[in-house]
């Protein structure tokens, strides 16, 4: 593990002393391969610009917008088929979903650059001591790791799908992933061609709008900010209490409460962009976790589109399973702040350190919480109630299909 670390340091390389956070970098590359053409989140040239403005600016049109609504008229003609209704509205969903947050994503793009600026500022100017860089570091390869796992998860799917397309297009066509009706009037072999790159690109796209990350991010800053009061009380240990280390402390403490209400204001701005995507996210997830289950119970064979049915599910359960773990770690961080600036040693301290400690405890007492449309947290408990729900629902629908 430790040298899986050090290689992904050399991969979008970080520097807290310049502001440069690699897993943010990661994730603009990620959307820019996936075809999301959001320009000005980093430095690019005028030329690859260009390239990438044409190159995502096709990919967004033609295989994202065009391509679900293709999928969305198959829904309207195969709805007297339970079969055929299930299997397409899992897709059409998935791929709405995706629709819907690469719209958000260019609706509040300046919102989305002033948060990352936001971080890249409070990574150069709170992340000091050399604790807080080796856990910046650490926490970059933790930030790094579940996105590379994820794309590979959804990248192999969408290429599994593609070989089994073009390796036995007359039993795919029709079948999952490929519930789509194109114009006739399109050739056989270019038909082929657009259903493959689409849904390899659908595929690539759903998840790369970097909501996830700035949950990261705010995780990490909390975990920096905790570290600041722990190292706070070591030198408390290392007997740094006499009366020239007061303006250090006090400045210190000040220095800790200006980070605490930062990252305050950074969680109401990522709550404020990303709350109706995550929402449209979470109740899409309960319907596609009950249609990718339901199909994947009533096959009895062990064909292709079976196969891809057990992929689907397992990229719609990480996808879910990492907003859930990543709101819940925010919040369990979160929770430790005020215990964490109560075990200092306050009460050697002068009057206007007490002070400053007793305005960052009552600030404290907030948890940060971040929600799916404010009417479902995100943590390990909704994650749970949502596959409770979908396994409601297969129930159902194998009720019906057994009718």
């Amino acid at each position: 593990m430790n040298r899986l670390e050090k290689l992904s340091a050399y991969i979008f390389p970080s520097d807290p002393a310049k502001g440069y956070i690699g897993s943010i970098d990661l994730n603009i590359w990620l959307a820019q391969i996936a075809g999301i053409p959001l320009l000005g989140l980093k430095h690019e040239p005028l030329g690859l610009k260009i390239i990438l403005l044409c190159y995502g600016t096709l990919m967004t049109i033609f295989v994202t917008f065009l391509y679900t609504g293709f999928e969305i008229y198959d829904l309207i003609l195969c709805w007297r088929s339970l079969d055929s209704l299930t299997q397409n509205t899992c897709l059409s969903l998935t791929h709405l979903a995706g629709v819907t947050k690469i719209l958000n994503s260019f609706y509040r793009f300046s919102d989305i650059r002033n948060v990352i600026e936001k971080f890249k500022l409070a990574t150069m100017k709170y992340v000091v001591t050399t604790e807080q860089r080796k856990a910046f570091y650490r926490g970059e390869f933790e930030n790094k790791l579940p996105f590379a796992i994820y794309a590979t998860l959804v990248s192999f799917t969408g290429f599994l799908g593609m070989i089994m397309l073009f390796y036995d297009p007359i039993n795919a066509i029709g079948q999952f992933p490929y519930r789509v009706k194109l114009p006739a009037s399109l050739k056989p072999e270019l038909q082929l061609i657009y259903m493959g790159v689409s849904v390899y690109g659908l595929q690539a796209i759903v998840d790369r709008i970097y909501s996830i990350n700035t949950y990261h991010q705010i995780r990490f800053q909390l975990r920096f900010l905790n570290l600041s009061f722990s190292e706070l009380s070591m030198n408390d240990r290392k007997q740094l209490l006499g009366s020239q280390k007061k303006p250090f402390v006090n400045e210190r403490i000040n220095l800790i409460i200006e980070h605490h209400w930062c990252l305050l204001d950074l969680r109401n701005q990522i709550e404020d962009i990303f709350r109706m995507p995550v929402l449209i996210q979470f109740f899409t997830s309960v319907i596609i976790f009950a249609l990718t289950g339901f199909q994947a119970t009533v096959r009895n064979d062990t064909t292709n589109g079976t196969v891809l049915i057990y992929f689907y599910c397992c990229c719609i359960f990480c996808e879910l399973f990492i907003y859930c773990w990543c709101g819940n770690d925010v919040f369990e961080q979160s929770k430790t702040l005020s215990t964490t600036g109560y075990s200092c040693i306050w009460y050697k301290y002068d009057q206007r350190f007490k002070k400053s400690l007793q305005i960052f405890l009552i600030n404290a007492q907030k948890p940060f919480i971040f929600s799916a449309g404010g009417f479902m947290t995100l943590s390990l408990p909704s994650f749970a109630g949502i596959l409770t729900k979908s396994y409601s629902y297969i129930a159902v629908l194998r009720q019906l299909y057994s009718r």
